[in-house]
């Protein structure tokens, strides 16, 4: 089972013990520059970087933080799906 964790500056997800996907996030004041977004190739097309990046939004705002999208993960999936990053988008 694929679990997803918060972590300091990344959102991990684990199966069982073994890391196969991170978002990594750089912290600038209150902004989260999205900088990175990888899932292990054996992992690819179950959503995994998906849930990474909403398990980040999640945090940043609980944390009335904004997320500078970098990643090009990421800048697709802001571009893609605006309603659901209006929140936290920079």
């Amino acid at each position: 089972m694929i679990e997803i964790k918060f972590e300091p500056n990344r959102s991990a997800a684990y199966d069982g013990e073994k890391l196969i996907g991170h978002c990594d996030f750089e912290i600038d004041q209150n902004i989260w520059v999205a900088n990175h977004t990888f899932v292990e190739k054996e992992y690819a097309g179950q959503g995994i970087a998906k849930k990474l990046l909403q398990c980040v939004v999640k945090n940043a705002a609980m944390q009335n933080a904004k997320i500078k999208p970098v990643c090009s993960y990421v800048v697709r999936e802001f571009d893609k799906n605006p309603e659901l990053y209006a929140a936290v988008k920079l």
